[in-house]
């Protein structure tokens, strides 16, 4: 019975104290009310609308248009080859010729296009949010495989001299240094989601491996026919250089960021970028020109020590992005 008793008298404790805070919470309804509706918009603002300083990363893919490629070359013909032996041609003409008749010239050439393949695209940044604007200085890099594409023209004369001609780009890469400026539309979705337009300014230094192929056929009456030095016929000219350039470029950026937390975000950056010239590189020798030096004649040859080079020029380095992009607010 003491045991009952005791347990009558907490319960009845406790329902006093229940019937003293309801009625202390009722007397002041509207003001808790008001205290709620000023508190929570204060704190979801104070989730997307952030101040100061802040560090990023991305790791995402990058989506190249496909690379335009122009070799050109400053050299001579087959039959100006002071490298390769005497010999007549059909109409009589003793080759190679005369070095007089045989000065380095630019030769005709030809734009090759290349898919260079979805690639890996990676960066770091650092910036200054204030209202609804930030500042940010960005390094990126994308990394693409590349391609060889086969040199076939149809109804090409010298199409027939040669049962391989190709080129092929390969472990392309660009080191990006951006200046970015946003501007943030906060609160239009909510409170914590925060769609963005941005766009930047900076330089691009690119990178790829070039090489090219020329092997002629092993026919030289095949040669003969098409007036050239019979002693060129299975000889190779290739092409394996490291190319670079550094361009000035530019970006248009859109986004959505996520406040999962007071400091950190997480979100979608998508990016289109492009460059303001073309990709130039020159004076590149060929390893080896119809199986000899790249010059055009051997040591010792009046003339013969003039260099035979080839030029590369590219354009359309235009790409788009996508990444996951995270961000560490240091003030708040």
């Amino acid at each position: 019975m003491k045991s009952f008793r005791s347990s009558l008298i907490k319960y009845g404790m406790e329902m006093r104290h229940e019937r003293f805070s309801m009625s202390k919470l009722a007397k002041r309804p509207i003001a808790t009310i008001l205290m709620m509706t000023v508190l929570l918009p204060l704190t979801d603002a104070g989730a997307s609308q952030r101040s100061g300083f802040y560090f990023g990363a991305d790791i995402g893919v990058s989506v190249p248009n496909d690379l335009e490629s122009t070799r050109t070359n400053n050299g001579i013909g087959t039959n100006c080859d002071q490298w390769l032996g005497a010999d007549t041609l059909n109409d009589g003409t003793t080759v190679p010729l005369p070095l007089e008749q045989c000065s380095p010239r630019a030769l005709p050439k030809r734009a090759t296009k290349f898919d260079l393949g979805t690639g890996l695209l990676a960066g770091v940044n650092l910036g200054y949010a204030f209202h609804d604007f930030r500042l940010e200085a960005e390094y990126f890099r994308r990394a693409q495989s590349g391609e060889r594409s086969a040199l076939n023209v149809p109804g090409d004369p010298k199409q027939a001299e040669f049962v391989e001609r190709s080129e092929k780009i390969s472990d392309f890469r660009a080191d990006n240094f951006f200046a970015n400026v946003y501007y943030d539309f906060h609160d239009m979705l909510s409170a914590n989601l925060t769609p963005y337009v941005g766009v930047g300014l900076g330089v691009m230094h690119v990178q790829m491996d070039y090489s090219g192929t020329s092997i002629r056929t092993n026919n030289s009456d095949t040669l003969q026919a098409l007036g050239r030095n019979r002693h060129a016929a299975g000889l190779a000219s290739l092409a394996d250089e490291t190319l670079s350039d550094t361009l000035f470029g530019y970006q248009w950026i859109a986004g959505l960021d996520y406040a999962w937390s007071e400091r950190f975000s997480v979100g979608l950056k998508f990016r289109y970028g492009d460059t303001f010239n073309n990709f130039k590189d020159g004076d590149n020798a060929w390893k080896p020109l119809r199986g000899h030096a790249s010059t055009v004649g051997p040591p010792g040859t009046p003339g013969g020590d003039l260099p035979i080079r080839y030029a590369i020029q590219a354009k359309n380095l235009s790409f788009f992005g996508i990444s996951l992009n995270l961000k560490y607010y240091f003030n708040m």
